[in-house]
């Protein structure tokens, strides 16, 4: 599962970081402890509202909101930029996995959102998916260096 992660989110360092801020010895190892129990050998994640698309210090979102109509998704939350370790400019990224396809984590950076906006609407490309395929989504932001990151939000849609 680590290598097809670490190439969908292609040159994130998401888990590098926080290897490094938590003192841990290799990302990949992270990974897996915080995972691990995710997963089923050969079917892929299983327990989707407690996998982690993201570990970091930035503050989690919290979501409000989610609407989806076909493979457009909106998703909000609430806008907590006068925190010390949030910020209105932090990136907004989407991790997620169509339900059909456990063992295949997808990304999205949403270019031009950000967390003071409170809002992000997404096209999930339909990847030759049924209409109606259930969506596992992981909301989490970045600053813009980016060298922090917030844990991930789940929501099933």
């Amino acid at each position: 599962m680590w290598r097809v992660y670490r190439r969908a989110i292609g040159g994130l360092p998401i888990w590098s970081v926080w290897a490094r801020q938590t003192g841990a010895p290799k990302s990949d190892t992270l990974f897996h402890s915080v995972n691990g129990s995710c997963f089923r050998p050969g079917e892929g994640v299983w327990a989707f509202p407690t996998f982690r698309f993201s570990m970091g210090t930035l503050d989690a979102p919290v979501i409000t909101c989610t609407e989806r109509n076909g493979w457009t998704v909106t998703l909000r939350w609430e806008n907590d930029v006068d925190c010390p370790k949030a910020n209105a400019a932090d990136q907004v990224y989407l991790g997620y996995f169509y339900g059909t396809l456990p063992r295949s984590p997808q990304f999205i950076t949403c270019i031009n959102a950000h967390r003071g906006d409170g809002e992000v609407t997404v096209e999930i490309p339909p990847a030759k998916q049924p209409d109606g395929t259930p969506l596992h989504l992981y909301l989490f932001f970045g600053n813009e260096n980016p060298n922090r990151f917030s844990p991930s939000e789940y929501v099933g849609v």
